[in-house]
């Protein structure tokens, strides 16, 4: 019988600590589409926002063109240390800066150099996963937004990732790709040794009066419905303005169209991952 209440004893602690362990990794979300103009900067941005209003965020800017840094108006002149610094020569934590309550990560053109001094290092796919484990249980959400490529930065996304969020242009050609996308998940998975999960996709920059903002969205919806959110991003001039002005849309003006389906897709992704 002790032996019956110990095991029993033994069981509930190992239970315990593994949802406290859960509890306390966060999610690590890619936003990629090798597409430029797709909305995944905008993506990243406002989830980020909507995210840190009750979660840990880290925001973490892999793209040369260093779009989500600019939409935070962070200006990149007076950055130190940048994800330059971190893919070259670790140590992310020198990189994040607080902006508006969310921790980032910012990007200059410098990081365009750094594919052609990373060539030939061995293991230069681990870099991103390497610095994120180390700092991973002070956030609940890491949301990494990616370049439009599928080069060694996007990989590196991919490859520190545990879910990924495609964002999906509502225009014509915007499905060419996805199958390329889709293929380059399934390699980080097999050759990589990791577990990467499509979280979804997401329609974005919606005009209901074109034809082909409703073509394709009936498109992915006949071939992607078991992975397609629900939520659709309008077109919406909200999110030029915000850029500019240096804030994500859902700050900038919440009840611009935009920024409430920003807010619903926050609230679906959020039911998806099963978290409060």
């Amino acid at each position: 019988m002790k032996t019956l209440t110990a095991n029993r004893y033994s069981k509930q602690v190992n239970h315990k600590l593994i949802t406290l362990s859960l509890q306390v990794l966060s999610m690590i979300i890619s936003i990629a589409n090798q597409k430029g103009g797709c909305g995944k900067t905008t993506t990243a941005a406002n989830l980020g926002a909507l995210l840190s209003e009750k979660h840990r965020v880290l925001l973490v800017d892999i793209d040369p063109q260093g779009n989500l840094t600019t939409h935070f108006g962070i200006n990149k002149a007076d950055q130190k240390h940048t994800i330059y610094d971190v893919m070259l020569n670790g140590r992310i934590e020198d990189a994040i800066i607080r902006k508006d309550g969310i921790d980032i990560v910012p990007s200059t053109i410098d990081l365009a150099g750094a594919e052609v001094e990373l060539t030939g290092k061995i293991g230069r796919e681990y870099i991103l996963d390497n610095e994120l484990k180390r700092i991973a249980r002070k956030y609940d959400f890491v949301i990494i937004d990616t370049p439009p490529s599928l080069g060694i930065f996007t990989i590196n996304s991919l490859v520190a990732s545990d879910y990924v969020l495609i964002p999906v242009q509502a225009e014509f050609f915007a499905l060419e790709g996805l199958t390329q996308l889709m293929r380059v998940v399934e390699l980080v998975n097999s050759r990589l040794s990791r577990n990467l999960k499509l979280l979804g996709m997401v329609i974005t920059m919606f005009n209901a009066r074109t034809r082909s903002s409703n073509e394709v969205l009936e498109d992915v919806r006949k071939h992607y419905s078991k992975n397609l959110f629900k939520t659709v991003i309008p077109r919406n001039v909200t999110v030029t303005d915000s850029t500019m002005a240096g804030s994500p849309a859902v700050r900038y003006n919440k009840n611009a169209s935009a920024s409430r389906a920003y807010v619903k897709l926050a609230s679906e992704l959020e039911k998806k991952l099963k978290v409060k």
